[in-house]
C-alpha cells in the first residue's frame, strides 16, 4: 500500500489503541522526582568557567578592548576577542547582519565583545569588570521614529529597514467603496521576555585538536551544529551536539542555542579544556532577544450586512540591533494580517526596522499574537459600528472550506475555526450573558479567534526526519532531532510509533538529540514537532511494522493480514493462543538478516508565493483557535482579574489530550502575563528589571479558572493520523479575548498592552472628567 493510502486509512479508524488517550508520559516520573539531567547537571565541579564581555554603549564604534588587568586576576585562563575566531565571525540567522564577537562596532546595551576564561566564577566575574573598552559614540536610535527619519545614522550598512514584505489581494480601493462602515486604529505590542526556568547553557568538551562535543540547551541541535562550525571552521562532522533536556524554550532556545554552544565551543578548544557557560538570570533577560515589539495601522471596512470587504494594514516591526527572525516573524504577521476571515481584498505592507536595543526573537506565537490582538480589536469595533454582536459578525465572515485566506491559500480541508467559536459561545453562555457589576467591580465578556500557519514560513522547505530500531529484547529505540522542551513532542512521536507498531509505550525509548546520531528533523519551532516530525516517526514505524509482519506471518504460519501486533505481541488474529514475543520475533529478524531498522523522513507539501504580490500557499495548513475570556475589573484601583476561559482549538486529531490540555493552560497564563502584566522597561537603552522581582509574571494565584478545552478534530489529509501543531496557537486567541473583555465590563478600550493596573486606573480616571 502507498504511504499517502496509509496515511488515509489511518485516518478513517474509528477507535485506537493509544493515539487519542490521555497517557501518562514516560519522562514525566524523572522530571517530579528530579532524577532528569539538564545541562548545568553535566557539568562537573571545577570545569572553566566562561563569560561574556559586553558593551555598555548602544551604538559606538570600538576603539580599543584592552584586557592586559583581566588577565593579572588569579585564575583567569584566556581573553578571546573577535581576531582569536578562527572561523567566521557571523551568528546572524537571517540575514548576516550579526557578529559573534563584535570588533569594529557596538549595535546595542549587552553586544559581546569578549568571552573571559577563568578556573571559577568569581574570578570570570572579577576579570570582566577588569576589561576597558574604549569607543566613539555614535547617536543611538532608540525608537523606530528615530530610525527612520530621513537624517538617521545608519546601524547597519545598507540603512535601517532590514526587509520589507506586502501583500496585494483584489483592489482595496474597490473594497472599500463598497464598504458602509470603517474603522482605522493604531496598535502596539511590547516586548516580551521568556522568563523560563533555565537559562541558557552549554558545556563543551574538546576532543583532541579537531573534534568537539558539545551539550546543551537548544531547539534545532542541526542548526546549532552548523553555527558552531562556522565559528570554528570546522567541518560539520567534526563537531557534534547534544541537547540536554530544556528547561522551557518558548523559541527564544532557537535563537539562543546557537550563541551559547558557540561560546562553550570557541573557548573549550582555543584553551584545549572543557568549558561551561551558563547564563545568569540578569544577563538572560537584559542582553538576549524578546518577542518583537510591533506597531499596526490597520483599517478595515464592512457592509451593512456584516461582510468584512476589504483591510489595510502597515505593519512596523522593531528588530532591536539584529534581524535575527525577523523576515520571518514580519512574514507570518503580513500573511495572517486579516485573522482568521475571508476578506477579498487587501492591501498589507510590513517594514522591520533596526533599532539600538536588545533583539528580537522566536517567542510562542510567532508573529500572530501581537497581529490578532490588532484584528480581533478591529473585529469587536466594527460590529460595534455596525450594531451587531460580535461573536454573530465574526461568524458572518469565518474562514471556511473553500475560502482563501489573506494571501490567496484555498482551505480545501481541515477549517474548524466556525465549530470552535460556535462552541465557546455556547459553553460561555455568551449569548445570554450581560456585564455586570458589584460594588466598585465590573465584569465583562469577550471573545477571540485567531490561525496559525503550520510549518516554516516564505516557502522554505519543510522536512522531518527519524529512525527507529526494534532491539533483541523487544524494545524499541526512536532517535528524532525534534527536541523535548517540555511541550513533550518526542512522546507524541513515541505514541504515534506505540500505535501502529502494537508496542506498550513504555517499549519505545526515546533518544536525545545527537547529531553523530540522530537524523536531521529541522528545527522544533513553529509547532512543526508534533505534525512534521510525529508524521516521518509514523513512516518509520510503518516502513518497519511490514518487515515485522512478513517474519511473524511466517514464524505463525498465516497470511500477513491476519498478523495482529498489539501489547508487545505479534498473534494470529481469531487465535490469540498462536502468538509471539516481540523478542522472539526480534530475534529471528536478525537472525534471518532482516532489517530491525527503519528511516523515517516527511516532507510537506510544497509551497510557494509570489514575491510582487504575496500571494499563493504559504503554510502546509493552519491551526485555528477561538476563546472566551471573563474579566472583573475594579474601577477603584484599576486591577484586572480574569475569571474564567473558554477555550477551543482545532487540532486536526488530537494524539494526545492530555498533552493538548496542559500546552492551553500554560498559554492562558502566558497570554495572561502579555495582556495585562509584563512590561519590560528600558532606559537608554538598558533593560531596568531583568529580575523576577521586577520582571512581573502571572503565578499560580493568577491562573484562572479554565473550562475543559475543547477540541475540535478536523483532520490534515497529510499528517499522521490527521494532527495539527498546537503549541504557538495555543496563546493567540487568549490575549484578545483578555483585551475584548475589558471594554466589555468598563467601555474602554486599548491599543497598547500590557493593559496594567496603572494604565486602567488612569483611564478610567480620564473617562469620569
Amino acid at each position: 500500500m502507498e504511504y499517502a493510502n496509509i496515511l488515509q486509512d489511518l485516518l478513517k479508524r474509528d477507535e485506537y489503541l493509544i493515539v487519542g488517550k490521555k497517557v501518562a508520559r514516560t519522562d514525566a516520573l524523572d522530571k517530579v522526582l528530579g532524577r532528569a539531567l539538564f545541562t548545568a547537571d553535566y557539568v562537573p565541579k571545577g570545569t572553566m568557567v566562561v563569560k561574556v564581555v559586553r558593551s555598555l554603549q548602544p551604538h559606538a564604534l570600538i576603539r580599543k578592548i584592552d584586557y592586559k588587568e583581566a588577565l593579572k586576576i588569579p585564575g583567569v585562563i584566556r581573553v578571546i576577542t573577535a581576531s582569536d575566531i578562527p572561523g567566521e565571525n557571523q551568528i546572524g540567522y537571517a540575514l548576516p547582519d550579526q557578529p559573534f564577537l563584535n570588533d569594529a562596532k557596538v549595535h546595542y546595551v549587552g553586544d559581546p565583545l569578549a568571552l573571559v576564561c577563568a578556573s571559577d566564577e568569581y574570578s570570570a566575574s572579577e576579570a570582566v569588570d577588569a576589561i576597558k573598552v574604549e569607543y566613539n559614540a555614535l547617536p543611538s536610535h532608540l525608537t523606530v521614529d528615530s530610525a527612520l527619519a530621513s537624517d538617521a545614522i545608519p546601524i547597519h550598512d545598507g540603512g535601517n529597514i532590514a526587509v520589507k514584505t506586502r501583500i496585494r489581494k483584489g483592489d482595496v480601493a474597490k473594497g472599500f467603496k463598497e464598504s458602509t462602515v470603517e474603522v482605522e486604529e493604531t496598535y502596539e505590542t511590547p516586548y516580551q521576555e521568556h522568563m523560563y526556568l533555565e537559562t541558557e547553557a552549554a558545556y563543551a568538551i574538546p576532543e583532541g585538536s579537531d573534534k568537539v562535543t558539545v551539550i546543551g540547551t537548544m531547539q534545532s541541535p542541526f542548526l546549532v551544529r552548523e553555527k558552531v562550525a562556522k565559528i570554528l571552521g570546522w567541518s560539520l562532522s567534526q563537531v557534534r551536539i547534544i541537547q540536554a533536556l530544556t528547561g522551557g524554550a518558548f523559541g527564544k532556545k532557537d535563537d539562543m542555542g546557537p550563541l551559547v554552544c558557540a561560546e562553550a565551543a570557541l573557548a573549550a578548544v582555543l584553551v584545549g579544556k572543557p568549558a561551561a557557560r551558563i547564563y545568569d538570570r540578569d544577563e538572560s533577560v537584559a542582553y538576549t532577544p524578546k518577542r518583537f515589539p510591533a506597531r499596526f495601522r490597520y483599517r478595515s471596512g464592512a457592509d451593512s450586512e456584516g461582510k468584512l470587504k476589504a483591510i489595510e494594514v502597515e505593519i512596523t516591526l522593531e528588530c532591536g540591533a539584529y534581524a535575527n527572525r525577523s523576515p520571518f516573524w514580519l512574514w507570518r504577521q503580513t500573511a495572517h494580517a486579516a485573522g482568521p476571515y475571508y476578506v477579498p481584498n487587501a492591501a498589507i505592507d510590513g517594514k522591520a526596522v533596526y533599532t539600538n536595543k536588545v533583539y528580537g526573537g522566536s517567542f510562542r506565537g510567532f508573529g500572530d499574537l501581537a497581529m490578532q490582538f490588532a484584528a480581533e480589536s478591529q473585529m469587536d469595533r466594527l460590529a460595534e459600528k455596525i450594531n451587531i454582536d460580535p461573536i454573530e459578525f465574526r461568524l458572518k465572515n469565518i474562514l471556511k472550506t473553500g475560502l482563501t485566506t489573506t494571501c490567496d491559500q484555498l482551505l480545501d480541508h481541515s477549517v474548524g475555526i466556525e465549530e470552535c467559536l460556535r462552541r465557546v459561545a455556547e459553553a460561555s453562555n455568551w449569548s445570554k450573558y450581560v456585564p455586570c457589576k458589584e460594588g466598585s467591580r465590573v465584569r465583562g465578556l469577550g471573545v477571540g479567534c485567531a490561525y496559525h500557519g503550520i510549518s516554516t514560513s516564505r516557502g522554505t522547505p519543510d522536512w522531518s526526519a527519524c529512525s527507529l530500531i526494534l532491539n533483541q529484547d523487544g524494545t524499541f529505540t526512536y532517535r528524532t532531532g525534534i527536541c523535548e522542551l517540555g511541550q513533550g513532542s518526542p512522546i507524541g512521536h513515541a505514541k504515534i510509533v506505540s500505535e501502529i507498531v502494537g508496542a506498550p509505550l513504555d517499549f519505545i525509548h526515546v533518544e536525545l538529540p545527537d547529531t553523530s546520531s540522530t537524523p536531521d528533523a529541522k528545527p522544533t519551532h513553529g509547532s512543526r514537532g508534533l505534525m512534521l516530525g510525529g508524521t516521518a516517526a509514523a513512516d518509520a514505524a510503518l516502513k518497519l511494522r511490514d518487515n515485522m509482519l512478513k517474519v511473524a506471518a511466517e514464524m505463525l504460519e498465516c497470511r500477513e493480514d491476519e498478523v495482529e501486533l498489539k501489547g508487545g505481541e505479534a498473534f494470529e488474529r481469531g487465535t490469540p493462543s498462536n502468538k509471539i514475543s516481540f523478542s522472539e520475533l526480534a530475534e529471528e529478524l536478525y537472525a534471518r538478516g532482516i532489517s530491525p531498522a527503519s528511516y523515517g523522513f516527511y516532507a510537506s507539501p510544497k509551497r510557494y508565493f509570489d514575491p510582487e504580490t504575496g500571494l499563493g500557499v504559504n503554510y502546509s495548513v493552519y491551526t485555528f483557535a477561538a476563546s472566551v475570556a471573563e474579566v472583573e475589573v475594579d474601577l477603584e484601583t484599576g486591577e484586572t482579574t480574569v475569571l474564567k476561559v473558554w477555550p477551543a482549538m482545532d487540532v486536526g486529531k488530537a494524539i494526545d489530550p492530555l498533552m493538548i490540555e496542559g500546552q492551553i493552560e500554560g498559554a492562558v497564563s502566558q497570554g495572561i502575563g502579555f495582556a495585562l502584566m509584563e512590561n519590560l522597561i528600558l532606559e537608554d537603552g538598558v533593560v531596568l528589571n531583568p529580575f523576577f522581582k521586577d520582571y512581573i509574571i502571572p503565578s499560580a494565584l493568577d491562573t484562572p479558572e479554565i473550562a475543559k478545552p475543547i477540541l475540535v478534530e478536523k483532520p490534515y489529509k497529510h499528517s499522521a493520523f490527521g494532527a495539527k501543531g498546537v503549541g504557538e496557537p495555543a496563546i493567540i486567541s487568549i490575549v484578545p479575548a483578555i483585551v475584548n473583555a475589558i471594554h466589555n465590563a468598563t467601555g474602554i478600550r486599548f491599543n497598547t498592552l500590557p493593559i496594567t493596573a496603572e494604565r486602567l486606573y488612569d483611564a478610567i480616571r480620564r473617562s469620569r472628567q
